[in-house]
C-alpha cells in the first residue's frame, strides 16, 4: 500500500511538472523584415539627412511571447553612434496596445494613421514626434 500511494504521489508531481512546463512563459521574441541583425540599415530606413542619405521610414516590428499581464509596449529606436556625442533619439512611441503583436513599415509617419489607437509617439531628438 505503501508504494501504491508513493506511486500515485509520484504520478501527480509528475502531472504538475507537465502542466507547469506547458503554462511556462513564452520566450519574447522581437523580429523586423526589414532591419537584420549584423546587417547594414537598409536605406528605405535611415534618415535623409546630417550626412546619411536615406528615406526616414520606420521599420516593420512583430512581436511574439509578451509576458502575462502585458498592459502596453514601448518602442524606442535609439543611435548610440550618431554624431553628437551622446547619441540620438530617432523614434519613441509609447502606450501600444498589450494585444497588438507588432507595427506597420512607416508607421511613424503620423500622416499614415498605420499605429494602433491609443498609441503615441514621444518627441524625438529631431524635436518631434514620428
Amino acid at each position: 500500500m505503501t508504494r501504491s500511494i508513493a506511486t500515485q504521489a509520484l504520478l501527480v508531481l509528475l502531472s504538475g511538472a507537465f502542466v507547469a512546463a506547458a503554462q511556462a512563459p513564452a520566450k519574447f521574441m522581437l523580429t523586423s523584415s526589414d532591419v537584420h541583425q549584423g546587417q547594414t540599415m537598409p536605406t528605405a530606413n535611415v534618415f535623409n539627412g546630417m550626412g546619411c542619405t536615406g528615406t526616414n521610414v520606420s521599420p516593420a516590428l512583430a512581436w511574439s511571447g509578451a509576458p502575462a499581464g502585458t498592459k502596453s509596449f514601448a518602442v524606442t529606436i535609439y543611435d548610440p553612434d550618431a554624431p553628437t556625442g551622446s547619441g540620438w533619439w530617432h523614434w519613441v512611441v509609447y502606450n501600444i496596445p498589450a494585444a497588438t503583436t507588432g507595427l506597420a513599415a512607416g508607421a511613424g509617419d503620423a500622416s499614415k494613421n498605420l499605429l494602433p489607437a491609443g498609441a503615441v509617439q514621444g518627441n524625438t531628438d529631431f524635436g518631434a514626434g514620428g
